[in-house]
């Protein structure tokens, strides 16, 4: 596996993108955040959901069911945009219900999804929840999930009904894990991106940084993180909701955004991102040392735990983006 500071393509000096989770995402909600990103130059990846849910969705959003919003994201997918899988739909699928939505994803699209975004109302989850985690940090969590949400994860175990961890492995490349709290996301995960004997039915991992809503959006991108990630030479896969309180763009957002544009950065989504890193790489496997992915392991369970601290604990403060455009919203991204 090859070591050390990776080289970029085009002479660039750092690498950045941006998958977006389609929860509250519709027409509205998003189109603005689209077109602003195209006039930046930017090419990011978006995640959507094939089908409508059967029941009442987990958090609600546009499928691609609905013609006007399908017509939108084929055409962000001609001008570069990766669309990606974030699951079947807004609630839990059986196995025949995944592959049917798989197929009206291929339909639509012209190919299956590269990259996938396992959603938290999902019970077809793969490798989800506990089941990403290893030894006494699995059980750990678990407890933690118990009390705050019973819903089990199973679409990896072959004896469930929502088993599909053959259809990911054989039709998706990439599934998305970690989201930490750094700009240089591959710094955070030196081995990104892996394939973990342990966890069979997914082909590679890979981690993110959280860009949350606009208030986390904007502190992952100020300033002095920019620069710091142009200085590391590092690369940043934001995961976001832009469906959240963006499509008014708000003048932080635009500004960083447009300052980061500016830089010797290569602006590609996803899939193409990982591919490279992949090559640089030589596409690690876990061994049975699995030191560094249990110290990135902890490292997230420590972020993620420091972050709801300081929510349960912070006194409201004033709001980094200065035209009040937004309004928070809870979502869960892992």
């Amino acid at each position: 596996m090859s070591a050390g500071r990776l080289t970029w393509p085009e002479g660039k000096k750092f690498a950045f993108t941006v998958v977006d989770d389609t929860d509250f995402a519709s027409l509205r909600s998003v189109k603005p955040v689209y077109d602003f990103l195209a006039d930046c130059g930017l090419r990011t990846t978006k995640t959507v959901w094939p089908l409508r849910p059967t029941v009442k969705g987990r958090v609600g959003g546009t499928t691609l069911e609905d013609a006007e919003y399908r017509e939108w994201i084929y055409s962000l997918q001609k001008r570069g945009v990766e669309i990606a899988l974030h699951g079947i739909s807004d609630c839990s699928s059986p196995r025949e219900r995944v592959q049917r939505g798989l197929d009206y994803f291929r339909d639509v699209l012209g190919k299956d999804p590269v990259l996938h975004a396992n959603h938290l109302g999902q019970g077809e989850g793969i490798y989800w929840g506990p089941e990403r985690l290893d030894g006494s940090l699995s059980w750990l969590y678990r407890a933690y999930r118990r009390m705050r949400e019973p819903l089990q994860y199973d679409g990896a175990r072959p004896d469930s009904p929502r088993f599909w961890g053959d259809l990911c492995h054989g039709r998706i490349k990439y599934v998305r894990n970690f989201v930490f709290q750094d700009i240089n996301t591959l710094k955070m995960d030196p081995l990104m991106p892996y394939h973990d004997p342990r966890r069979p039915y997914v082909q590679h991992w890979f981690s993110s940084s959280n860009g949350d809503g606009p208030e986390a959006f904007c502190r992952l991108l100020s300033e002095g993180n920019q620069d710091r990630l142009e200085d590391e030479g590092g690369a940043c896969i934001v995961y976001t909701h832009f469906g959240v309180a963006f499509h008014r763009l708000p003048s932080e957002f635009r500004r960083l955004v447009a300052r980061l544009s500016r830089k010797a950065g290569w602006f590609v989504p996803a899939t193409p991102l990982l591919d490279y890193i992949g090559e640089q790489r030589e596409w690690p496997v876990v061994g049975e040392d699995r030191a560094t992915l249990t110290r990135m392991q902890w490292r997230w369970a420590c972020e993620r735990t420091a972050v709801r601290v300081r929510k349960a604990l912070a006194a409201p403060a004033p709001s980094p983006i200065p035209d009040h455009a937004w309004k928070t919203r809870s979502v869960g991204h892992g």
